[in-house]
């Protein structure tokens, strides 16, 4: 007996049923198949909502504001010189990575505000290249992280007598008046299978997930 109201019309399952049992033997043994793969994937959908984002989610609320999540590949350490933010892989890692966060200030300037960060990089690799040894310089460009402008410079180094491949990227919000302020981000890897070349740094491997979600302000969209 059906605990439907009859106005409401047949159930699913008494449509169904008669139809099933009308497949041979092999029909209704792949239908029943493919209701448990169905029934599976159900519930680890369930169990990841219930999980929910465990990644960590960082806000830096001066001098400029800005938040990011990342995995638990890096940790929060204490920053450097004038940084408000390091994130680095636990200590003695295989394959050391490194986020680090340092506010930026513009000089007054006209026109396209990656044309104002181009016009910075000359002196950052004069200086990169006198602090880092075996610094060699391998490219710059205009980027875009979550349609807020900038410019990077790409290059490599040796640490510890390893190739060590580096990011850094000056971003600045995404502004109606030409933005004064932004954040220098450096990315800094060890040549590894995650990131096996220079322009893996910050779209595979851990730095991945730090800079592609990195947004100003201190509220995520």
């Amino acid at each position: 007996m059906s605990v439907v109201r009859p106005e409401f019309g047949p159930t699913l399952a008494e449509v169904v049923a008669p139809r099933v049992r009308a497949l041979p033997r092999a029909g209704r043994l792949a239908f029943w198949a493919l209701v448990a793969v169905l029934a599976a994937l159900v519930v680890l959908a369930a169990m990841l909502l219930v999980r929910g984002d465990d990644r960590a989610h960082v806000i830096v609320r001066e001098p400029v504001a800005f938040n990011l999540v990342h995995g638990d590949g890096l940790g929060r350490v204490a920053p450097r010189g004038r940084e408000t933010l390091r994130l680095q892989t636990p200590a003695g890692a295989a394959a050391p990575q490194v986020f680090a966060v340092t506010p930026m200030r513009l000089a007054p300037y006209k026109g396209d505000v990656t044309a104002a960060l181009m016009g910075l990089t000359p002196r950052m690799i004069d200086r990169m290249r006198s602090e880092l040894p075996g610094f060699v310089w391998r490219g710059d460009g205009r980027v875009n992280i979550n349609k807020q402008p900038g410019y990077e410079i790409i290059y490599q180094y040796r640490r510890d007598g390893r190739t060590t491949y580096g990011r850094r990227v000056m971003l600045v919000p995404d502004a109606e008046t030409p933005p004064r302020e932004g954040v220098d981000i450096t990315l800094v890897a060890r040549r590894s299978p995650a990131v096996p070349r220079v322009d893996a740094v910050g779209t595979e491997g851990q730095l991945r997930t730090a800079l592609r979600s990195l947004r100003f302000g201190t509220e995520r969209p």
